[in-house]
């Protein structure tokens, strides 16, 4: 097992741009496909659509408008993934979201004031264009970047399982010495077991002193070797998304005593394509000369993208056999 310098690893992940889709990252679940979905969805049209004459007759208050009053309000209520439809999607213009409604204590007073200002606002225009359901389909997918918190991990997972084939995701300290490789989802309820590990390997983990307490990612140990690893999927640039480069930046600034302990940022997605080529005083050729100077500085950190982050654990998975005896009973 032999690691090249990091800058290696910095290079090549340079020399090999991001793929434009990556399949970790594409979620293409069809919920047109729910029957009751679609059946609930053309009943809730026209529900609004007669209870928007009835205020236009100004009989909001009779018990017709209260039947189908409460027709709505049972379909908002029990229809599953119910909030992608257009009459919930208008809730946004009125700065209430389907999930802060659910949380509401007088859902039914603040309900019929939304779908006051939905007739008022939209019914008309919506009836000259036409109703589909195309729409549900196209409002989840625009809300699919919501479902893709944890897609970086789990592509991460596949690719330690990829190169180390004696990989183990452990449950607890007592496990992390039974394996050659051995790693756990720190940020994924295994704060605990991170705490217990830096404690036995003696990680003073600085980074996360300085950032309320956030910790990494997965923690990977091959053999004697510790990597704390912060994914980042980047796509674009800007405001928050700034931010977070920046941080996971600075994460490759910290170091331990020990130097077979090892910080490694991986960067997915295009924005990492930035990099390369980049234009002088840009933002962007900041980070990437902030990314070389902490690496010059800290020599046992990383900062890749997959392709790099491949390589590197391919080079770490070249394990002697005799380094193996130790862990085979």
């Amino acid at each position: 097992m032999t690691l090249q310098k990091n800058v290696y690893y910095w290079e090549l992940s340079l020399n090999n741009p991001e793929p434009i889709l990556d399949d970790y990252y594409i979620f293409d679940d069809l919920i047109i496909k729910e029957e009751d979905l679609l059946e609930k969805s053309d009943k809730l049209r026209e529900l609004l659509i007669t209870y928007c004459v009835l205020l236009e007759k100004q009989q909001q208050d009779s018990e017709s408008a209260e039947i189908v009053y409460n027709d709505i309000y049972q379909i908002l209520a029990s229809v599953n993934n119910i909030q992608y439809h257009e009459f919930v999607a208008f809730w946004k213009v009125l700065d209430i979201s389907y999930s802060v409604f659910n949380k509401l204590k007088k859902q039914k007073i603040i309900l019929k004031e939304i779908i006051k200002k939905y007739c008022e606002k939209r019914k008309k225009y919506y009836d000259n264009l036409g109703y589909s359901n195309v729409t549900i389909q196209a409002l989840y997918d625009v809300g699919s970047s919501r479902k893709k918190g944890n897609a970086a991990n789990v592509k991460l997972g596949d690719l330690i399982r990829n190169a180390f084939s004696g990989a183990n995701h452990i449950k607890g300290i007592n496990e992390i010495e039974t394996y050659p490789v051995a790693y756990f989802f720190a940020d994924r309820g295994g704060k605990p077991l991170f705490q217990e590990f830096s404690r036995k390997y003696n990680i003073k983990y600085e980074f996360g002193e300085s950032h309320q307490g956030k910790i990494c990612d997965v923690v990977l140990k091959v053999l004697d070797h510790i990597f704390l690893i912060e994914a980042k999927h980047m796509k674009e640039g800007g405001g928050a998304q700034n931010k977070q480069v920046a941080e996971v930046i600075e994460f490759i600034k910290y170091g331990e005593e020990n130097e077979k302990i090892h910080y490694l940022t991986f960067m997915d997605g295009v924005y990492f394509n930035k990099f390369i080529g980049v234009k002088k005083s840009t933002k962007v050729n900041r980070q990437k000369k902030d990314i070389e100077t902490n690496l010059s500085s800290e020599e046992s950190n990383f900062f890749v993208n997959t392709y790099g982050l491949k390589e590197l654990f391919k080079d770490l998975s070249n394990i002697p056999d005799s380094h193996l005896n130790k862990w085979i009973s």
